[in-house]
Parts: structure tokens; C-alpha cells; sequence
């Protein structure tokens, strides 16, 4: 007899992770249910059921109370470091506020499993290589909300809910496939940044502790990370035991390195001029991935000049959009 089909309920699920999280599971057998405050997407083929919702509202009860949900993918949040540092009160509101409520809504409908988007934000800045059992000194508003959510979450372990926190390292590139890519408005990540400024491009800091003076940051295709989700639900789901695990690729790459990898990949020219560092913005933040590795198990499976061809393929055909 066949397993019955697992449902996910997946907030942010039409934004950049989110999409391919969903595309992922879809694809992995799970029946999917997209909870986004915007309706606009690239992966309804991929959705079975939406619901158009702030993680924050009370209608949320509503979803859980109409539908069996194994596990929740909690994606939904506002992301940006810089923009947290201008506007903390409206970060706590929607990223702990809302991760709270959703909780609450978990615990009285008795769904008991959930992988949240954490982030590398939440470490700081010092190490060589972060392990998932190293000191949490968030340098940012952003990776102060993140810690706080998963301090939060742990503690829902006495209200019986498990959890898998995964915490991101920068995320790039599109999927393999053409079908989604990464889409934000404004757009602030480095490489779709770059992609989009080859003219004239401004690289914020090249006076910090790093070889070339530029910060060092480990670079994970989406599509790896949207495995990672599928396999934390299985690992959860098998093991009923709460855990938290690094998402990276292992290795630094330096922004300059970042450019010079374009250049290749496009054979175009990036003319940079170099601004102030950011608020908030960390020398290096690399991933020790071994533990992800041995217990989910999960490995990455693409590289950063892979990252930055699906990447450019997007670009090109979607870039005026």
C-alpha cells in the first residue's frame, strides 16, 4: 500500500527560497500549500492549494483549522540587514511577532513539526569556519531577530512542536530547469546586484581583515538549499528530534572573488568603484557543514561558477522585467 501523501505548509512560498522549496517538495511527493502575504508568483504549478495571508494575522488559524498539516516550512520574513538596522521595530513585528503567532496557531491545531529559515546572521563575525555549536553574537538587527526566533522555537519543545532551524549562508543562482529565479524588489543581494549593474557596480567595504579587503562569504545554490528543506523534513519526521544545522557550501569566497568569477562567466567587464561598509555587515561568514552532512545527510551539489551561470541565464531572459 502507498504512504499517504504528506502536506507542507510553506509561508513565503512565493518568494526566491520559498518558490524552489516548493518546487522541491512538490517534486519529493508532498502535497504543498503556499502561505504568502503577495499573490504573485512563479511556481503555481507547483502549489496545490494558496493562501493569501500575513503570518501575522488572525485568518491564520482559519488555514490550520481547514487543513492536516504534517509539517510547516516557515520561510516568510523581511531579510535585509541594511534595512533592519533603519527599521527595527517593524523587524521584530513581522519576523518574532509573526513567527510567534504562527507558533501559537501550531500548537492549538497540534502540528508538531516545522523547519524555519534561520540565517549565518546569527553568529557574528570571528571565525574561521562556524560550527552550529559556536557563540551566537548577531552584529545585526536581522540576525538578532533570527536567534530570537529560534530561541523561541526550542523553547515550543515543552508544547511538543519539533524543529529543524537552517541556517543559511548566502544564497545565489536559479533554477537548473529556467523556471524561477531570484526576483526581489528592490534587489540587494550581491550577485543579481552585480548582474544588473555591470556598468557600474559599488561594492559597499574593501577595508576589512580579509586578504583582499572585501568580505568573505560562503555561496549555496538555491537549489541545494531547497533539498536541504526536504531532507531536515524527513530527518524531523524519522527522528522527531530537534536539531539545528549550517546550509552553505563550506567554502569563502571574498566579493571581489564574487566579481571576478562574473567576468568569466558573462566575459564581461565589471567596472567597480568601492563604497562605506554596511551596517551590520561581518568580515567573514563561511559554514562548517560536516554535521549537516553526516546526520540530515545533505551535501551541496553545485559550485559558485554554476551559482553564477544560472544566475546570468535568469538575468538574461528575465531581467527587464
Amino acid at each position: 500500500m502507498a504512504s499517504e501523501m504528506k502536506t507542507a505548509l510553506i509561508t513565503g512560498g512565493y518568494g526566491y527560497i520559498g518558490s524552489h522549496v516548493t518546487k522541491a517538495l512538490k517534486k519529493a511527493g508532498w502535497r504543498t500549500i503556499v502561505l504568502d502575504s503577495k499573490s504573485k508568483s512563479q511556481t503555481h504549478e507547483y502549489t496545490d492549494m494558496f493562501y493569501p495571508c500575513d503570518i501575522r494575522a488572525p485568518e491564520l488559524s482559519f488555514l490550520f483549522s481547514k487543513v492536516k498539516i504534517d509539517t510547516v516550512f516557515h520561510l516568510a520574513g523581511l531579510i535585509e540587514v541594511g534595512t533592519s538596522e533603519k527599521y527595527p521595530s517593524e523587524y521584530y513585528d513581522v519576523n518574532v511577532a509573526g513567527t510567534i503567532n504562527l507558533l501559537n496557531v501550531m500548537a492549538i491545531h497540534n502540528v508538531k513539526n516545522i523547519v524555519f529559515s534561520s540565517s549565518a546572521g546569527v553568529y557574528g563575525s570571528g571565525n574561521e569556519k562556524f560550527l552550529e555549536t559556536d557563540s551566537t553574537i548577531p552584529t545585526s538587527v536581522y540576525g538578532r531577530n533570527k536567534l530570537m526566533c529560534e530561541q523561541i522555537i526550542a523553547d515550543m519543545q515543552k508544547e511538543n512542536i519539533n524543529s529543524i532551524c537552517l541556517r543559511y549562508f548566502n544564497v545565489g543562482g536559479a533554477d537548473p530547469d529556467g523556471e524561477m529565479g531570484e526576483n526581489h524588489e528592490p534587489e540587494t543581494h550581491l550577485i543579481p546586484r552585480i548582474l544588473q549593474n555591470l556598468n557600474n557596480f559599488t561594492l559597499y567595504g574593501n577595508d576589512y581583515e580579509t586578504p583582499d579587503g572585501t568580505c568573505i562569504r560562503d555561496f549555496i545554490h538555491v537549489s541545494d538549499v531547497a533539498d536541504a528543506h526536504v531532507a531536515s523534513a524527513e530527518y524531523l519526521l524519522k527522528h522527531q528530534k530537534s536539531d539545528i544545522f549550517n546550509i552553505g557550501s563550506g567554502t569563502g569566497y571574498s566579493n571581489k572573488q564574487i566579481v571576478d568569477t562574473i567576468e568569466k562567466v558573462t566575459g564581461q567587464k565589471v567596472n567597480i568603484t568601492y563604497g562605506p561598509r554596511r551596517a551590520g555587515d561581518p568580515a567573514k561568514l563561511v559554514a562548517n557543514i560536516s554535521k549537516a552532512q553526516e546526520l540530515l545527510p545533505f551535501t551541496p551539489k553545485f559550485s559558485l561558477e554554476y551559482i553564477i551561470s544560472t544566475a546570468y541565464d535568469w538575468h538574461l531572459k528575465h531581467g527587464d522585467n
